[in-house]
Formats: structure tokens, sequence, C-alpha cells
């Protein structure tokens, strides 16, 4: 089998690595052990219905596990069939319990678990793992010669998956345009907003609301009741009609309330004016609201759910919720992990760990203290030395390499003898 060329160790080794990179691959895929190998499963692959289908044939499973870098469990056969028969959608399934998120990719590549699309078949799927298996082969056999190599390789082709953000879905993009649409439609009217949520409290009758347009504006637009609004604050009386019709009907409605059903609220076609009504509680029986805690919010709220002018270049399906001013993109995923995430995830896989326990200078003890303080020295040591604790900036190439690059020297000054001389190591690393 083609054995993977490193003239050197350390960074010049790695150099030479990366300049040849493809050439090696290639020559590595197509040697006769690689592809008996590959070539085995891509005609076999397809054959494969359930977990016990994989894991029972030896040949299609060494190449599944080594596409993933786990060929060490080729032998544990009825802990990969769990791997593969609980899935991933479950948190307690056995892949999410472990903290080496290969075993999790590996579930999830091939989809054999409850409530889980099966993934052998489709288009693509048999060429992808082949892929891979031909790199994490590589790296391997590499990694026989130089174990820092094969840390390297695997970081370089693995770690800007992990770093890179995920591309967001259409229903997450028409979101994020929503909230910032209801973000600038919130400021453009924040004068307006405070101003009632500081004055609403004062307000006894619904006389009261009429006098203060101001009011009575976010009053009645929270109800889509804008209309009615205009119409108030656009009348001018005569002798024959001495008050707005409209203002007469908002009158009727907030002081008849709407527990009756011959309610004046309740006789109108539009909800709206029955919600009004329930919102400030004028009526009979009724439970009083403007001068309760937090009711003013409530209101402006709805005010801005109501009136902010939705994108018209998006499709949003989505119902629209806001919430101290702010529309909430929680339930709409990005797909993107949290930055502790992605560390707790680097920190499981050992290659990246020992990239990471490299590159930062970190002894091989520290895997021993508690794993929250082990997140917070990463983050510290990745701010002091790359000027920021965020997994991202590792999505940047310049950045990567930066990374590799201090693990391969700092391996590389670990591996000279204790006895050699400061010199002798500097005139070493100079030479690389």
């Amino acid at each position: 089998m083609f054995t993977p060329v490193i003239p050197s160790s350390g960074l010049s080794g790695w150099r030479f690595l990366q300049r040849t990179y493809d050439s090696q691959l290639e020559n590595f895929s197509s040697s006769a052990q690689v592809a008996r190998s590959t070539d085995y499963f891509m005609q076999n692959i397809d054959k494969v219905k359930t977990a016990e289908d994989l894991t029972s044939d030896r040949r299609l499973l060494e190449v599944a596990l080594g596409a993933f870098g786990i060929q060490d469990d080729i032998d544990n056969r009825f802990f990969i069939k769990k791997i593969l028969e609980e899935g991933t959608t479950a948190q307690d399934s056995l892949a999410n319990r472990f903290s080496d998120n290969r075993y999790k990719e590996f579930s999830e590549a091939f989809g054999l678990g409850p409530g889980e699309t099966p993934q052998v078949g489709t288009e693509g799927f048999a060429a992808e793992i082949v892929a891979r298996f031909q790199a994490s082969s590589f790296e391997v056999s590499a990694g026989q010669q130089d174990d820092t190599m094969r840390v390297a390789l695997y970081a370089q082709r693995v770690l800007v998956e992990l770093a890179s953000p995920p591309s967001k879905s259409p229903e997450r993009l028409a979101a994020e345009a929503v909230a910032e649409a209801v973000s600038d439609f919130a400021t453009s009217v924040s004068e307006d907003i405070e101003y009632f949520e500081n004055r609403i409290a004062d307000v006894e009758t619904p006389e009261d609301l009429r006098d203060d347009p101001r009011l009575l504006k976010i009053a009645l637009g929270a109800f889509g009741l804008t209309e009615d609004y205009d119409a108030i604050v656009g009348f001018e009386p005569s002798a024959e009609v001495p008050e707005s019709p409209e203002w007469i009907k908002i009158k009727e409605v907030l002081e008849e309330g709407s527990i009756s059903i011959v309610a004046r609220a309740n006789e109108l076609d539009n909800p709206a004016y029955a919600d009004l009504s329930r919102a400030f509680g004028f009526g009979i029986a009724e439970t009083f609201q403007p001068n309760k805690r937090g009711f003013g919010e409530r209101i402006t709220d709805l005010y801005i759910e109501q009136n902010f002018p939705m994108p018209d270049d998006i499709a949003f399906d989505g119902v629209v919720t806001v919430t101290d001013g702010v529309f909430e993109l929680e339930p709409f995923r990005s797909d993107d992990i949290s930055n502790d995430a992605k560390w707790f995830t680097l920190m499981g896989e050992p290659p990246l760990r020992a990239l990471f326990e490299g590159a930062l200078n970190l002894p091989s003890e520290f895997g021993q203290v508690d794993i929250d303080q082990q997140l917070s020295v990463f983050k510290e040591r990745a701010q002091t030395i790359f000027g920021s604790d965020q997994v991202n900036q590792f999505s940047d190439p310049e950045k990567l390499d930066e990374l590799i690059t201090r693990y391969v020297v700092r391996s590389q000054i670990s591996s000279f003898n204790a006895g050699s001389s400061s010199a002798s190591i500097a005139l070493t690393l100079l030479q690389s």
C-alpha cells in the first residue's frame, strides 16, 4: 500500500505534506488495498437496510467506521449496532451520551434510528463515505510515521466545518428580516411607546384616552383599529354631529365591556373591538387594567406587532410575537451551536483535543481537571494567543493555519531530547 511521504518531522515536514497532499491522497486512494475496500463498499452498500446488515459485513463496516475515524471499534459489533439502531433523535440515545462527536456523526450519516430517514442508497451517500474513508485512512497512515501529522491533517479537514456557521434555512433568514423590521419600527416609535408606558396608568375613564391623542393612538393601534383613530382625531364637530361616530362606538365598546353577549363590542363584526374592551377592563364586573404592572408594555408590544411594516421581499408564514419590543428568534433554528458547545465538541474529539492542548501549551494532565474549568482555560488561552475565544475564528484559513502551525512547532519542541540545548532547538526550528 502507498505510504505517505513525509521527508522530515516538524514544520518542514508539515509544509511538504500540505503542498503534496492532493497528489499523495490520490496515489494512496488508488493503491490496491484501499481501492479493494472502497470498490467493495460502492458495490455492496446499497444492500444495507438495517444496522444488522452493516455490522454483519466486516468489509463494509471497516469503511463505514474508518470514514469517521472510529475504526478501532471494528470488533465492538454490538456497540456499533446499538449506536446505529438508537439513532440521534433522542437526547438519551447512546451516540448522544458520548463526548466524542464522531459517534453521533456516524449514526446521523446512516439514519437508521427511530424517526430518521435512511441515507443508504440516496444520491451521493456512498461516494461521500468513501471520500471520508480515503482521507481518514491517509491520516492514519501518516500518523504511523508521525502522529503530529495525523492530528494536523485531521484538524485541517474537519475543523473548518465545525468552526463555520452553517447555512441558514430560508425560514431563519425570513425570521431575521422580520426581527430587523420589528427593531427598526420599535426604534422609530420609541418616543410614543415611552410616553404611553409612562402615562397610561393615569387613565381612569375612556374620556381620558380620548383627550390624549398620543395614548389613544397606541391603544387603538395595538388592536388594528388605526382607521378609527384617524377618524376620531380628524373629526370636525358640528351642531348636528358634535361627536365623532367612531369615538361614540369606541366609548361604548370600552364602557359596556365584553362580558354581556349584547355588549357593543360583541355586536360588532370585528373581534378586535372585544379584544380592546377586555384588555382595558372599563366594563361592568371587569377588572380595570391600565394601572396594573406591565399593562403598558403589553399594549405597546401589541402595537408594534400590529403596525411594523412586513418586508416586501420575504415570505414569512410564522406568527410574529413581540416581547419587550423584540421579536424572539429562538423558535426559528439557526442550526448553529453555541461557542461553548463547539468547545465541548472539540474537547471530546481526541485529535482536536490534542491539537488545541498542544497549540495552547496545556499539559496532558489537564484533561483530569473539572470539565467546566477546562472550558474556561481553553477559552482564556485562545483569547490570549489568537485574540478571540470564538471557535468560529478557525473557519478563516489563515487562523486555522496559525493554529496548526503552533501545534506542529510545539510538538516538535516537545519531541526533542530533554538534554538538547536551547541553541540546538532554535537552530532546528530555523532549518524547518
